[in-house]
This record gives C-alpha cells, sequence and structure tokens, in this order.
C-alpha cells in the first residue's frame, strides 16, 4: 500500500512584477489509481446555510415525508419484501422510491420532523434508519438472488441533491454496479491481503495517524488520502463483509462516531453533505463494509456550485482543504465522546 503524491508549481507575476507561486498536489488512490488534486486555498470561508423558512413553506401538509401524509402518500412494497408494505423501525419507514435509480431503490424516512440540523441528528435516530435500510437490503438479497450490488446512501440538505427537505436515506440494490462499485471490485481482486484492502487500510492509516481520527467499538473513522471532496470522510467496519455481521450496537458506534464528523463540518461552515455506504452482497468479493461522507457547499454571493468542469466532466475531484488538518480537527471532536 503505497501512498503517492506529486507537487506541481505555477508560478506567474502580479501587476507589479512580483513573482508569485502556486502549488498543485496531486495525490493517489492508493487503491484505485485515481487521483484528486488539494489545490490553494485563498482563505475561503463557508457559512452553514439555514432551511428554517424553507422548512416552515415546505413541511406538514406539503412533505409527503411528514406524519400526516406519510402513510397516505408514500407508495408500499410488494408482499415479498414487507408484509405490511413497508419497514419500521422506530421512527425510521423504508417505502418505494417512485423514481428509482435502481433495480429496489427504497426511500428511509427518518424522523417525524421535517427538519434536523447537524446537531439535531441524534444516535438513536441514526441508528434506526440504518437498521431499517439493512432489514431491507437482506429482505432484497433472499428474494432477488440476481442481486449483486447495494448501497445505503444520504443526501443532506438541497446543495447534496436533495429534493426533499425532510430527512431521509436511499436504499439502491441491483444486478449491475455502479462504476464506484465495479472499480472497486476490480481493483480489490489484485490487491494481495491476508484480510481485506479494507482491513489493511485500517491498520496501516491507524498506525501512521496523520489521518486516523478514531474508532468506536467496529466502527473506525479517518480522512481519504486522495480525497474526493473537500472534506473525504471514511468509515471502516474491519472484517465485517456483509450487512449480516452488522448488529445493532455496531450501528449505534457508527452513529456516535458520525457525531463526531458531524461536528467537525459544522466547525468548517459545512451544513450538506453526501454519504454512501457500500454493501458487499457476494462473499467472493471479500470486502469489508465501507462509508464515505463529503460535504456539499455554495462559494461566494451568487451561490456558485462546488462542482466544476474539473469534477463534473475530468472526473477529477479538488479541494482546498488538507486532509491531514482535516483529520487533526476531527479527531478533538472524537476524543469527547
Amino acid at each position: 500500500m503505497k501512498f503517492v503524491k506529486k507537487d506541481e508549481w505555477f508560478r506567474f507575476r502580479d501587476g507589479q512584477g512580483n513573482l508569485i507561486e502556486r502549488k498543485t498536489e496531486v495525490r493517489v488512490d492508493p487503491l484505485t489509481g485515481e487521483t484528486s488534486r488539494i489545490i490553494f486555498d485563498p482563505g475561503i470561508k463557508f457559512t452553514p446555510p439555514d432551511f428554517t423558512r424553507a422548512a416552515e413553506e415546505t413541511g406538514g401538509a406539503r412533505c409527503p415525508f411528514c406524519p400526516e401524509n406519510l402513510y397516505k402518500m408514500t407508495p408500499v412494497f410488494q408482499e415479498e419484501i414487507a408484509e405490511q408494505g413497508r419497514i419500521i423501525q422506530g421512527e425510521a419507514v423504508v417505502f418505494p422510491n417512485l423514481f428509482p435509480y435502481s433495480k429496489h431503490n427504497g426511500v428511509v424516512v427518518l424522523s417525524k420532523k421535517h427538519y434536523l440540523r447537524l446537531e439535531e441528528m441524534t444516535v438513536p435516530l441514526i441508528k434506526d434508519g440504518l437498521a431499517a435500510a439493512q432489514a431491507y437490503v437482506q429482505r432484497i438479497v433472499e428474494t432477488d438472488k440476481d442481486v449483486r450490488y447495494a448501497s445505503i446512501n444520504w443526501n443532506y440538505l438541497p446543495y447534496s441533491g436533495g429534493s426533499i427537505l425532510h430527512p431521509h436515506l436511499q436504499v439502491a440494490a441491483s444486478d449491475s454496479p455502479t462504476n464506484y462499485q465495479a472499480l472497486i471490485n476490480e481493483k480489490i481482486k489484485g490487491f494481495n491481503s491476508e484480510k481485506d484492502y479494507f482491513t489493511d487500510l485500517y491498520e496501516k492509516e491507524k498506525s501512521l495517524g496523520e489521518r486516523w481520527i478514531g474508532e468506536i467499538g467496529n466502527a473506525a473513522w479517518m480522512h481519504a488520502y486522495s480525497p474526493k471532496g473537500q472534506n473525504d470522510f471514511l468509515a471502516i467496519f474491519p472484517e465485517k463483509y456483509s450487512l449480516d455481521d452488522i448488529v445493532e450496537q455496531d450501528w449505534i458506534h457508527f452513529a456516535q462516531g458520525l457525531q463526531a464528523v458531524f461536528a467537525a463540518l459544522t466547525d468548517q461552515g459545512f451544513a450538506s453533505f453526501n454519504m454512501m455506504l457500500t454493501v458487499p452482497t457476494e462473499a467472493s468479493a471479500k470486502q469489508s463494509i465501507h462509508v464515505r461522507l463529503i460535504p456539499r457547499f455554495t462559494i461566494g454571493m451568487m451561490d456558485t456550485s462546488d462542482i466544476n468542469y474539473f469534477q463534473a466532466l475530468h472526473q477529477e475531484p479538488l479541494t482546498y482543504k488538507i486532509p491531514e488538518e482535516v483529520a487533526e480537527k476531527a479527531r478533538e471532536h472524537f476524543s469527547n465522546l
């Protein structure tokens, strides 16, 4: 496992003839070989958005996920998935996505409240949502033997691409992998390990300490070496190879770590994020369950998108944030748990 990087320097002069140097650090993902770039930070400050007014305008009778509408406006699964039509765990309710992205696509409403800030995301709420998503994936795998790829995903707030403010997850399962799933599976097959790549990565990052954040129980957190966003938090369940290996206490420990990550995001002015938990469904893949989480935001008075041609078309992530510095800040919150 190698952590490779290359520095590139752009030299030019300002209007008074003074030399200016700007560094771009190109980092290589130790598994996939993909690169990402740490670019010059001009001192950009991020301000977390407040969606209180939007919540007032879109909640209650106007929201299909709010309690008064949830069981009237949302569809139901066929009986082989859920005898009562939906899967319920605590406040979490799972039902079919009316506009699916995949062969199987469920929505998990997390809370009765229409709008929650990051600091309002409780451990029971997160735990129940993930446990409900887990139950849905397990039912899919039992009833559809062709499914090979699954994921639990979270678009939080509109900057993330979420079209409904009400807190919810999405679960996708299919015979066909996403590009990320296909690439990871391909590279893992060529990785020489007695355990598996992500368990090796967990052990390596823990020993180095540079990007290590902390662990609770079977859920370990670190920052990705070659990030896919301004932060790229990586959680690994070492040697947990399927959702059948995950018990309720694991979700509790994961949720506790996630609260520390949320606090680190808030410190930096971020409030919105995308999260992906990849779920191996084939034992032959021998891939520990892992999670990636990146913040989403806009820049400047024009609310400029955080994604430009470099990310959208060149598929090359950019970040102003240095992974080791982000991890150091996140460790402070993790140590308070």
